[in-house]
């Protein structure tokens, strides 16, 4: 009798040692590692595991994580049979039943929507047959005192019904109103992604009992960074003042709360591989085939932004002429190559109403309108800092202030293939796609200060900064603010990929630099000599300096050039200037010291048959 109940006791013990035991690990987030287009997450956890098999559950982690990037790591010497990652679909979700909650509202407006809408019909009939039913009496007539009971019934219901209808079109109005609230409302929680989580679950084996504290680590997608620059010129004979942000945003899933910050310039997603070259197929030229139109072709580049300037990613940009077409990345980047000129370019996006806009060589920032979907909010956080009295140009902030910028203590460590930025502050970032805005570097670099003006198309003076060694200051490609002497100027995109050791920024016109050109009448003249005829032009043009330092400024014209062996062009004359007679450009390169004015020479005689007409305006 004893060995019967023994032997069952037995192996119910062997059976429940035998088994795994079970934990469930709480994880903290101690840094994030954001990248261009994505993230990695860094979560620690101590766990008291006993000696022998344990399964070991993470739970509560990014419904955007990517199960090919979990790592896990452990401070003891424990054995690690399997890490596997699975949805966790009985996680228990908020915002499932505040969406619930939200359409049946967003239903219940609509059904009294559509019944406002019914009644109103109902009453637009009665008023139809009121007035189609004013014919009464017959051939008989009717008595005065009839008449008069019958249109009195007439005018008070129809009285009636025009105050109904009126009284409905007021209730079709708030029921219009309370629909779309509710419906935008809805669109704006269905995108934060907040829904099933990632249980990472991890067999190990260990050979004592003890605290093993665990480090994880995946990346997660739908978040990202992007570089915007502040660049502020107070004077001509100063440095650059730049001040570099950083936007950052996640829609992760997962609340990054009180975490340390890595920005990467990296990209996991980028191909690894090389690129190989292929057979370069030479054949014979066909006309026909590569012309399409006379136009030049250019590149066309920018930003793509809401009414928050909010990026918007995954945009359709198409230039309606070719059908030549791209997407924005998360950042709301573009760029299109081979554009003619004077082509429609058209913005597209699922939520946004579509919009056109000259397809220009150039940058621009577009801004498109949301159509169905809420708005996000741009939250600003500045950090008040004491600025270095040592740097004398750089730009004076107020303290206190909302929304100013200053920058946080970064740490830049060096990395073979990409450029860490390290935010000594911690920062909390919710998982709803609002971009924070972290000024992370401020730094002044020396620039060599040009003008530029080309008074035969538009007399106006353009200043230009060059940047020699751009390339020590760790800078990268994106928009930049342009400010010269306290003034918005707009915006322009670095784009260091196109750069040569010379960074080139245009910063606007220049009101203070007076430039006009004018055709000088007493030197401009027509002869007729045999069968020809001689047309003489000089043009004089002014370059007025009002402001208090000398500047450099490069003043171009120009002189026609033939292309036909009946026109000859002689007497070019542009004193002081460098000419160059194949393209016919006139280049003036001069300092103008303040307050002073120079004055420039250009002049050039066409000869060509009287009969024929040559245009020289």
């Amino acid at each position: 009798m004893r060995i019967t109940i023994f032997v069952p006791a037995l192996l119910l013990f062997y059976n429940a040692f035998s088994q795994n035991k079970k934990l469930n690990a709480e994880t903290t987030i101690q840094n994030v590692t954001i990248f261009s287009s994505g993230a990695r997450v860094e979560r620690s956890s101590s766990v008291y595991i006993q000696a022998g098999r344990s399964e070991i559950s993470f739970g509560g982690l990014s419904n955007q994580l990517d199960e090919q990037t979990v790592q896990l790591k452990a401070d003891a010497n424990i054995t690690l049979l399997s890490v596997q990652s699975t949805k966790d679909f009985l996680s228990a979700r908020k915002i499932e039943q505040e969406e619930k909650n939200l359409s049946e509202q967003s239903n219940a407006y609509k059904d009294r929507l559509d019944l406002d809408t019914k009644l109103f019909d109902v009453y637009k009939n009665e008023e139809a047959m009121l007035i189609k039913n004013q014919a009464i009496g017959g051939q008989s007539g009717i008595k005065a005192t009839d008449l008069k009971e019958s249109l009195d019934l007439q005018r008070q219901r129809l009285t009636e019904v025009y105050g109904k209808q009126l009284e409905i079109q007021k209730h079709l109005i708030t029921d219009q109103q309370d629909y779309d609230k509710t419906t935008l409302q809805l669109n704006e929680i269905s995108r934060k992604k907040d829904s099933i989580n990632y249980i990472v679950t991890a067999l190990v084996e260990s050979k004592e009992t003890r605290t093993v504290n665990f480090q994880l680590l995946y990346n997660v997608k739908d978040a990202g960074w992007f570089p915007a620059y502040d660049v502020r010129v107070n004077n001509v004979t100063e440095p650059l003042s730049v001040l570099m942000n950083a936007n950052v945003f996640q829609r992760s899933g997962e609340t990054w709360k009180n975490v340390s910050l890595f920005l990467s310039t990296g990209n996991p997603n980028d191909n690894a591989t090389p690129s190989l070259l292929q057979p370069w197929m030479l054949g014979f030229y066909d006309p026909s085939i590569s012309i399409h139109g006379q136009n030049s072709p250019g590149v066309v580049s920018g930003r793509i932004t809401d009414d928050k300037n909010q990026p918007v990613g995954g945009a359709t940009v198409i230039v309606k002429e070719s059908g030549i077409a791209t997407l924005t990345d998360i950042n709301g980047f573009f760029k299109i190559h081979q554009v003619p000129e004077h082509s429609k370019i058209e913005v597209r996006s699922v939520g946004f109403e579509s919009k056109e806009f000259d397809g220009k060589p150039g940058y621009f920032t577009i801004t498109v309108e949301r159509s169905s979907m809420a708005l996000n909010e741009v939250v600003v956080r500045g950090y008040n800092v004491e600025k270095d009295k040592s740097t004398a140009f750089a730009p004076s902030y107020k303290k206190d202030i909302v929304g100013s910028i200053q920058t946080v203590s970064v740490t830049t460590p060096y990395q073979p293939t990409t450029t860490v930025f390290k935010i000594d502050d911690k920062y909390t970032l919710e998982t709803d796609g609002k971009t924070t805005t972290i000024g992370i570097k401020q730094f002044e670099i020396p620039a060599i200060y040009d003008y530029y003006t080309a008074p035969k198309v538009d007399p106006s003076a353009f200043l230009t900064a060059k940047i020699i060694n751009w390339q020590d200051y760790n800078l990268q490609s994106g928009e930049a603010s342009l400010y010269f002497e306290g003034t918005y100027l707009g915006k322009t995109y670095i784009d260091l990929d196109a750069m040569t050791d010379t960074l080139s920024l245009s910063l606007g016109k220049d009101n203070a630099v007076k430039v006009a050109r004018k055709l000088v009448k007493e030197f401009s003249s027509k002869k007729f000599i045999g069968s020809n005829r001689t047309e003489t032009r000089e043009y004089e043009i002014s370059v007025h300096n009002t402001k208090s330092v000398p500047v450099n400024i490069s003043v171009l014209d120009q002189f026609p050039v033939s292309v036909n062996k009946e026109i000859s062009v002689d007497d070019v004359k542009a004193p002081d200037a460098q000419i160059d007679r194949d393209n016919g450009i006139v280049t003036w390169k001069i300092i103008l010291p303040p307050g002073q004015e120079r004055k420039l020479q250009v002049g050039y005689s066409v000869k060509y048959p009287k009969d024929k007409k040559v245009v020289l305006e």
